[in-house]
């Protein structure tokens, strides 16, 4: 044991280089450890025995240099400023952790911890501070009153505390399997400040003059600085250890996380997949509906011509020139409506067509009616590219055919020529979301007699053209007799909602 002794002795500079380096890396590795938002009480103040740990390894690595090189005045105050500085920070952790370690236990044991306050360390600091300026030698007491006042206090209540803390926390710890990391931090501590609080350099203050490391030497052959490297190697492992909880808690937080996404990943392939099938079912169904909305307009077009066949085939029994006109014109009224469903079933878009191309099939049928389609009167059509919904093409379409129908029929008479024009523009009277329309029928025939008022005439066709101008299309009409015959109607398009 001598001999061991002995070369600890002549090796000392060693044992202080893995005292310090043990708590540098513990301290360290507290730092390092993510504790974010972690439920462990005790992560908001290990920051402290991280600083402990840093501050009082530099202290020995401190020491290890004197060693080797010497000391001198400079050092000396550095290494003295480390040590207090480092057990501060020991006995600050000690009070809070004792403090909330009592939380959790018995009445009596919470009223004691309860003196363990905040100014406790300012007062035992000042307490420190006066005791040395009151010695002989203010830098060797203070050393010695900070090791007996912080170092051996702090160390025994951090050992208490994590020796408590497992058996109060074993619900959740035990499962972790750190029970020896808990019972090794809290025996080492215990240790730990009881060498480094209690054995101190020699002074000739009391207890330091007869219980000091020259007579734990002389008592067991080997200084008291390799028992407390033993500590720090000791606590350096056993707070590693404990750290782990940390890293379980955050894999834990990870796994709950890693399950909840999993579920809602579950969930949201299992709306997917129900979106689609409505999806598929919708678009079936709606095929389905175009379908039959094409049959519709096919079957209501070919119903209108049968229509038709059936006035041509009565007219042809009719030898009064003026009832076959009005089966003629009746005729013509009902194909401008089935020219509509044609479009319709033909148009990609089952509910409006474009009145442009629906206007030129319109008038050139007329055109081949009337026997005028290789004649002398022209016709300019222009719509652009405006598009109608039904609701509106066909009460438009019929006011197209009355007033086609009576320019070809009246206004260009014993084969005079001249021109039919149809114009559809949007006016600037509508609105982005609600467009008015203008439709203007004209020629430069001889035009309506002085004595005519469309408002009030016998005409069916412009009765007819006035009553679905004001009360289909809820538009307004207006005449003009200059240069011809023209008929200016300004509507918006309808609506079907607005008419339920």
């Amino acid at each position: 044991m001598e001999t061991i002794g002995q070369a600890l002795v002549n090796n000392l500079d060693v044992v202080f280089f893995i005292y310090g380096l043990a708590f540098l890396i513990m301290g360290i590795a507290v730092l390092l450890q993510p504790k974010k938002d972690s439920e462990h009480k005790i992560a908001d103040i290990f920051w402290l025995l991280a600083m402990f740990g840093i501050t009082h390894g530099a202290n020995e690595l401190l020491d290890m240099w004197a060693i080797i090189r010497g000391r001198h005045d400079l050092l000396d105050a550095v290494r003295w400023l480390c040590l207090v500085i480092s057990y501060l920070f020991l006995f600050e952790f000690g009070r809070r952790f004792f403090r909330l370690n009592m939380a959790n236990a018995h009445a009596w044991k919470r009223k004691i911890a309860g003196h363990f306050g905040w100014w406790l360390l300012p007062l035992v600091s000042l307490m420190i501070v006066v005791g040395a300026y009151l010695s002989h030698d203010f830098w060797e007491v203070g050393s010695t009153l900070t090791r007996y006042a912080l170092g051996l206090p702090g160390g025994i209540l951090i050992g208490f505390s994590f020796l408590s803390e497992y058996k109060y926390q074993k619900e959740i710890l035990g499962p972790l399997r750190v029970k020896k990391y808990f019972m090794c931090a809290g025996g080492s501590f215990l240790i730990y400040g009881m060498l480094g609080g209690l054995i101190v350099p020699k002074t000739d203050i009391f207890p330091s003059n007869l219980l000091n490391t020259e007579s734990f030497i002389a008592a067991t052959g080997v200084p008291v600085q390799a028992f407390r490297a033993i500590c720090a190697l000791a606590l350096a492992w056993s707070i590693s250890g404990i750290l782990k909880i940390f890293n379980w808690e955050l894999r834990d937080r990870l796994q709950k996380r890693s399950d909840s996404l999993q579920s809602a990943n579950k969930e949201l392939l299992l709306e997917i997949s129900e979106r689609r099938l409505a999806q598929e079912q919708l678009s079936a169904s709606l095929g389905e509906k175009d379908v039959l909305l094409k049959e519709i307009y096919h079957r209501t077009k070919n119903n209108m011509q049968v229509i038709t066949s059936l006035l041509n085939l009565q007219s042809s029994q009719i030898d009064e020139p003026r009832y076959v006109a009005l089966f003629d014109e009746s005729r013509n009224r009902i194909s401008s409506m089935a020219l509509v469903h044609e479009k319709l079933y033909l148009s990609k878009n089952l509910s409006s067509i474009e009145f442009n191309d629906y206007i030129t099939s319109l008038a050139n049928g007329l055109l081949t009616f009337y026997g005028t389609s290789s004649g002398n009167i022209s016709l300019a059509i222009n719509a652009g590219e405006i598009i109608l919904g039904i609701d509106t093409a066909i009460p438009c379409g019929l006011i197209i055919n009355e007033l086609i129908s009576n320019s070809l029929k009246h206004a260009f008479p014993e084969g005079k020529g001249g021109s039919i024009v149809i114009e559809l523009k949007k006016t600037a009277a509508g609105s982005a979301l609600d467009s008015e329309y203008e439709l203007t029928v004209s020629d430069d025939g001889i035009g309506i007699p002085e004595n005519i008022d469309i408002r009030n005439t016998k005409s069916l066709g412009l009765q007819l053209v006035t009553n679905l101008t004001i009360h289909q299309l809820r538009g307004s009409i207006e005449f003009r007799r200059h240069g011809g015959t023209s008929f200016i109607i300004r509507f918006r398009e309808l609506k079907y909602k607005e008419r339920l």
